[in-house]
Parts: structure tokens; sequence; C-alpha cells
């Protein structure tokens, strides 16, 4: 066997390109296309004696098991013994997560894309966190080089895309061949051959952050991979990453409801925090001026307070008054109804209810801080009202309106709580209807995204 350095070197990375991870008479069975039949001449045990295999030559052939694995190209096997028509297919419908196929490491599986909806599901295994998965893709067996025109996504256990890529392979080839460019010296001892498909294959690589289940989807580019078939094989080594994967995500979201400062979501520095803009549709009864009593709401009903009902009197107004009446000028806005007296007329009026979403960060205190609005996609209305503030209103840091795209960088002084609020942005400023007091916004709905930024760095202001 050669021993070169390079040639070693340049075979590893063959090997772990392809899976070539058994002796030859494995490699021959494992991948598709291949046999078991083996040269029995060539493996002659002894020149004196071939039924009695001397120690000496088990040694060797052991040795030299070890370098067909280095050296697949020694021991003759090509790579043209990978790609001819595989054993292993994709069933379908394996459309969904729960009928993925399984991928048996190390080998080719043939599939197909019947139209640019089909999407086909595989799940492979990992056995400890941070190993490599490498996914080795050609296309149809007409011509496996063409590899363009699928999407390749790896998922978690829980449907979470971790990666995506495109099928289509770079470059010229990252396979060595003899003779494949005229700077290669050429080894007399070895045959010139051409470049075979898995010199074009698009090799994707991955790291697994936790042990257990992964998702391999294959679906095709628009209608690029439509009625074309593909063939995929999958395998898994070790990595030298040590660091831990706790469970977490690429970004937040807020949960609803979070209307008040005792609901807010809690931020963390550098995620991305996604949300959306919801309103309702309210409406009240103005009666004419002249034609209305203002009673107590009764908390049971729902309605007006039933002055002929002592029990309603009793469960709406103060404690010690006999009926239902409501002095509107010294009870706090909101408190009284307004209840016609008769039928005399009146008009129901009808408004929006917007959201107004609130989250809360803890800062260490004496530091910067940065906030960006839609950074992380796009966002359709035209702006939102900002407030940040800290502990309950005592220092208000921000308080106006901000567009998509735009930021703010602003320091922190004390330690502790700081709230943001999105709201509806007011009109030219704080405008209230004079009939129905209800403020003038900018409609606000649909989805947005905004991120905080720890800096830990001290503002230098003083």
């Amino acid at each position: 066997m050669k021993n070169s350095l390079h040639k070693t070197a340049r075979w590893s990375a063959l090997a772990v390109a392809m899976g070539v991870m058994s002796v030859q008479s494995q490699a021959a069975t494992d991948w598709p296309g291949g046999t078991d039949d083996s040269n029995k001449e060539a493996n002659t045990y002894s020149a004196t004696d071939p039924a009695n295999p001397s120690k000496d030559y088990k040694k060797g052939y052991k040795t030299g098991a070890v370098d067909c694995v280095r050296n697949p190209k020694d021991c003759k096997v090509l790579l043209e013994d990978v790609v001819a028509n595989p054993g292993w297919g994709e069933t379908e419908p394996n459309d969904h997560m729960a009928a993925a196929d399984r991928l048996r490491l190390n080998r080719f599986y043939k599939g197909n894309s019947l139209d640019k909806f089909d999407k086909d599901w595989y799940y492979v295994g990992a056995t400890k966190p941070n190993q490599n998965l490498i996914i080795s893709f050609l296309g149809d067996q007409a011509n496996y080089t063409i590899t363009e025109g699928w999407v390749v996504e790896v998922r978690d256990r829980n449907g979470n895309v971790l990666a995506a890529f495109d099928s289509t392979t770079s470059g010229t080839g990252n396979v060595y061949r003899n003779g494949d460019k005229e700077e290669d010296v050429v080894d007399p001892s070895e045959p010139i051959l051409a470049k075979t498909p898995l010199s074009n294959a698009k090799i994707i690589l991955a790291t697994l952050g936790n042990a257990g289940r992964y998702y391999i989807s294959v679906a095709s580019l628009e209608d690029k991979g439509e009625q074309r078939a593909y063939h995929i094989a999958a395998m898994i080594s070790e990595s030298d990453q040590i660091s831990p994967n706790p469970d977490t995500n690429f970004f937040d979201t807020e949960t609803e409801i979070n209307d008040t400062q005792e609901a807010a979501d809690p931020l963390r520095s550098n995620v991305h925090m996604f949300g959306t803009f919801g309103r309702k549709m309210v409406k009240w009864f103005v009666p004419p001026e002249d034609n209305i009593d203002w009673v107590y709401p009764d908390p049971v009903t729902g309605t007006y307070c039933n002055p002929g009902d002592i029990e309603s009197i009793l469960r709406s107004a103060p404690l010690g008054q006999g009926d239902c009446s409501c002095d509107v000028e010294n009870t706090p806005a909101g408190t009284c109804m307004a209840k016609p007296k008769n039928d005399g007329g009146g008009t129901w009026e009808y408004a929006y209810n917007y959201d107004n979403d609130w989250f809360v960060y803890r800062s260490e205190g004496n530091e910067q801080l940065h906030f960006e609005m839609c950074a992380k996609g796009s966002c359709d209305f035209a702006r939102v009202h900002l407030r940040i503030i800290y502990v309950n209103d005592s220092v208000v840091l921000i308080n106006g309106p901000i567009q998509p795209g735009w930021s703010y960088d602003f320091g922190v002084v004390g330690p502790g709580t700081y709230f943001i609020e999105l709201s509806p942005e007011p009109v030219d400023g704080p405008q209230v209807d004079p009939e129905s007091g209800v403020h003038t916004v900018d409609d606000l709905t649909g989805p947005y995204n905004f991120l905080l930024r720890s800096t830990k760095l001290p503002p230098n202001g003083n």
C-alpha cells in the first residue's frame, strides 16, 4: 500500500464525503450498486497452504483493510461503484414528519419529487451532543451531476428548521481524481480516471446540538425539481464542538394577554421578539343629552342598575345609597352609564380598540441599550408609538413614534426594571374625539418584530 501523507489526507476527506466507513468487502455491499463478489485469486492466503493463513498474513490483511478505508482507490474501490441503481428508496406518502422514512447511514436512497408541492421527509438519529450530520445529494441517475432544483432542510424533533440548503453544488468538484487537472501530477501506477458524479455531489454539513432524532426534508425549489428523481445519503461523524446546546430558539414571541405592565413579556438581549397587533370593534349607545339618566352599571347583569330591584341597587350603588343614580361630574371616568330616559332616539357609536403590548427588561444598570424596530422582517404599518420607562413611570426614556427600520441608542443608569410599551400612534398628536372620548390613532394591525440589545458597555456621557 502506498502511504503518501498527501494522498491519505485526500482520501480521508473522500471517505468522509462518501461515507466509506468500512473495509473493501463491506463498502461493496453497504453502498447502493455494489456487489459482494470477491476476487478469490487475489485473496490467496498463502503460497504454500491457502487453507491455513499465517499470523503474518492475518495481521497484514487487517492492516490492508484499514488502508482500504483510508485509500479506497488503491483497493480498486472506485466512485463509480457507489452511484449505480440503489436498492433503497423512499416510501410515499412521506410528506410529513409522522411518515418520515428512516435513512440508514452510509447508504444512498432514491427519491422523487412528484410536483412542486411534494416534500419528502427522512430521519436519522444522533447518539450524543454535537455530532456532525453529513448529507450527500445527487440528481437523477440519468445525470447524477445535475443536483440543482431542490431545497434540503434539517429540522429537530419538533419540526424547527435548524438549517436549509440549496441543492446546487458549488465549484467543479471536491473529490480528487488522478489527472483531473493539467497541473495534477499523474501517478503512472494509477489509471487516469474521469470525474465521477460524486465529484459534483452537493455535500451538506450541519452540526446537531443534542442527541436524538433529526429530520431531513427535500422539496422542489419552486417547480425546478418537479417530476424529477434524486439520491440522498446521510452519515454521522464526530465534531470538536464541546459547548452545551440548551433548548432555545432563534427568536422569541409575545404571549397574549400582555396588555399591562403586570403581564409584560420578558426580553432577552439580542434575541428578536415577534408579536402581532390586533384590534376589536367596540360600540356604545349615545342618547340625546336631554334624554339621559346617569346610572351605575350592575356588575352581575352587565347592564344598567335596576331601580326596581333592591338587590341590583345594593350591588351597583355605593354603600348607603338607596337608588341607582350616578353623579357623572364627581365620579371617575367610565364609572357611570348613560341610560336613555325613554325612546327619544340616540345613536350607536363604533370604534376600534387597538392592542397595547408590554415587555420588560431587567438591567444591571450603567449600560448602553440599543433598540431596533422591524429588524428581522418587514412590518406593514407606517409607525408605532414606543414608550420606554423605568420603574413605573418614574423616568421616561423614550416616548414617541418609531418607524420600521428605525433604531434608538440610549443609556440607562439605575439597575432594575425597564418597561417597553408598543401602542397605536395618535394622529398628529394625542387627539381625542370630543363626542366619544376615543383617541384618533393610526391603524395598527399585523405582525411586527423588534430587538433589544444590551451592550454591557457603560455610557460615557458624564
